[in-house]
């Protein structure tokens, strides 16, 4: 650590260091003040022309996060048989899918993060031909990583559900919770207090990733050595501890 590194730099890197994607929670609810800070701090998010196309749905209802649940492990076995075809040594899971569950739904809170793709119009009209769908995209990620870093700072866990913005999921659910078109479910972003402990997971190293000045074209990697690092690093044995 050099000797530049503020107070305020070390506490950001301690959440970002600390959190970790939760599996389990403990059906604990979420008091109102506590979402208020979630999205009071989620909407200082920056986003590309300021536009923030955003809406965040918070679901605390158990019943309708029952509901969300049935959907979500409905798409999970679409998504698990569609894994199958691939190599198995690639495969997400390894050999076998796991049993479908959804294990967020004793969450405290669901935080379903929707876009609104009309706001594309916020862009100069070349930024909107060129990158404007890319913009939106990129504006409603930097709210998720927002939400799923401001739980940490609260010492609240957090899940992705990216499977949100799949296309049968994304109906289901705007039937349930009520969204219109032309909004879209972008992802959830799962809140509540972790019943496990979760693994450490690999991180490359800052050298591995730093280029100065030019992409440093001795570190450039073929596509068997992207593969290899795949399998070795990725799959699957960093999935079974969760």
């Amino acid at each position: 650590m050099t000797s530049n590194a503020t107070p305020e730099y070390l506490a950001l890197t301690g959440i970002l260091q600390a959190r970790r994607s939760i599996r389990k929670f403990r059906p604990e609810p979420i008091d109102d003040d506590t979402v208020r800070l979630l999205a009071d701090a989620a909407r200082f998010t920056p986003a590309a022309g300021n536009a923030q196309p955003w809406d965040l749905i918070i679901v605390r209802d158990p019943e309708t996060k029952r509901k969300f649940g049935d959907i979500y492990v409905e798409q999970l076995r679409q998504k698990n048989r569609l894994e199958m075809t691939r190599d198995a040594d690639i495969r997400f899971f390894g050999d076998q899918p796991p049993e479908p569950k959804a294990g967020f739904v004793d969450a405290g809170l669901l935080i379903v993060v929707i876009g609104d793709p009309r706001l594309i119009d916020a862009y100069p009209l070349r930024t909107k031909i060129d990158k404007g769908a890319q913009h939106i995209v990129s504006s409603l990620a930097n709210i998720v990583v927002t939400l799923h870093y401001t739980a940490a700072a609260l010492g609240l866990g957090s899940q992705y559900l990216s499977d949100t913005g799949s296309p049968e999921m994304e109906i289901m659910l705007r039937d349930l919770l009520g969204f219109p078109e032309p909004l879209r479910a972008y992802e959830t972003v799962c809140i509540g207090h972790a019943d496990t402990k979760p693994s450490s997971r690999f991180v490359k190293e800052t050298d591995e990733i730093v280029h100065f000045e030019r992409f440093d074209q001795s570190r450039s990697k073929t596509d068997a050595e992207i593969r290899q690092f795949i399998i070795d690093k990725l799959r699957p044995s960093f999935k079974k501890v969760l």
